[in-house]
């Protein structure tokens, strides 16, 4: 068996980092005697947060809406051909987790929550099937779950509910008519579109996520319908690496720099498909490497433009030029396809469990993580 030299030495630093900086577990059934802390949600974030804090001694109640299931909350929705768009390098969540490959898939991430809740003991600590609807501070000024003592009062509160909650699947004119298939971008395991002619809807993260169904399943040909153009970056550490030397994570005076090295590399004859009214750091860019691939060996498209509703055979499109606007004059067009994958991304997750003094401006949903600890309780 052939070792790849960089994956073994990637291997070697994550040992290193998880022996010198991961927070030794408590005992089995230990009483930690430091402040109690809830954490709402089991996600990445929730499991990631209370194994630092049971690590340091504090003792943690882990409340997750869902059943076990939900564990690793969104990767534990995706489909099973989804996978890490960023090199796991920058997806160390935890100084424990420990990667195998360098873009690691849904099974994968979703075994390293697991392992490290497991780790830290938070079986014992985790309610599922809990919801938190409300909290509320009672005269000793210490945190009541939901109005419920029985759960116990707590000192503090971490709110790691995500950004994700369930999909978003909006209602288009005319959707009865198709004879096709329907489904949302999280919800294609199971399916297959070997040999069909593909319509994804969006052009963000969950198309991301439909193309790689796609890619896998063999679909003959793949037409993307985007409002608006994206930057797509490749699937590449050194790439990723040098994006990431953006501290600002915004536009800056240098931020034409990378854009002109993608379409000169990775874009080449594409270039078209650049955006020329928005940075690559204004929003998210698509990270995706077979999306150029499919296009030159024409099994995909890439249209901009507006849905104007579904017909029997398709969607009718209306097809804007390069620098129109999103709703602005086009042509129409039939797009036809066999199946519709809407990669319409996900509800956003409500905070309104939590007090409104916690809320000051500017610093409301979705800027709120930026303060990390709300003024009114510091």
């Amino acid at each position: 068996m052939e070792i790849n030299p960089f994956l073994w030495l990637y291997s070697v630093i994550q040992w290193v980092l998880a022996r010198l900086l991961s927070p030794t577990p408590p005992p089995p059934k230990a009483t930690l005697g430091r402040p109690r802390i809830a954490v709402v949600g089991a996600g990445l974030t929730g499991v990631s947060s209370a194994s630092h804090c049971v690590g340091h001694g504090f003792d943690v109640t882990i409340f997750e809406a869902g059943d076990e299931k939900s564990l690793g909350g969104i990767w534990s929705k995706v489909n099973n051909t989804s996978g890490l768009q960023i090199h796991s390098i920058m997806y160390r969540f935890h100084p424990s987790v420990i990667w195998a490959a360098g873009y690691p898939d849904k099974q994968q991430i979703v075994s390293q929550i697991t392992q490290l809740w497991k780790k830290y003991g938070l079986q014992e600590r985790t309610k599922f099937n809990t919801p938190v609807t409300s909290t509320e501070q009672d005269h000793y000024g210490r945190w009541i779950i939901n109005g419920n003592p029985s759960f116990g009062s707590f000192d503090g509160i971490l709110a790691a509910v995500g950004t994700c909650g369930d999909p978003k699947m909006p209602h288009m004119p005319n959707q009865e008519a198709f004879e096709g298939e329907i489904f949302h971008s999280s919800r294609l395991d199971g399916k297959t579109a070997a040999g069909k002619k593909v319509l994804i809807i969006g052009g963000g993260a969950s198309a991301v996520e439909a193309l790689e169904f796609v890619v896998h399943t063999d679909a003959a040909s793949t037409s993307v319908l985007a409002r608006s153009d994206k930057w797509i970056i490749p699937r590449n550490a050194f790439v990723d690496g040098l994006l990431a030397l953006n501290i600002f994570g915004q536009e800056t005076t240098f931020s034409w720099i990378p854009e002109a090295l993608l379409k000169r590399f990775f874009y080449r004859d594409l270039e078209d498909l650049a955006p020329t009214s928005e940075g690559l750091f204004t929003e998210t860019p698509m990270v995706n490497s077979d999306i150029f691939h499919q296009i030159r060996n024409h099994k995909a498209q890439w249209l901009r433009g507006d849905i104007v509703k579904f017909t029997e055979k398709g969607l009718l499109f209306r097809h804007r030029a390069k620098g129109v606007p999103k709703g602005g004059p086009g042509r129409e067009i039939e797009v036809k396809g066999d199946m519709v994958i809407m990669a319409t991304g996900y509800q956003r997750p409500s905070l309104s469990f939590l007090p409104d003094e916690v809320f000051q401006e500017p610093y409301q949903p979705p800027r709120w993580y930026l303060q990390v600890f709300p003024p009114n309780h510091m």
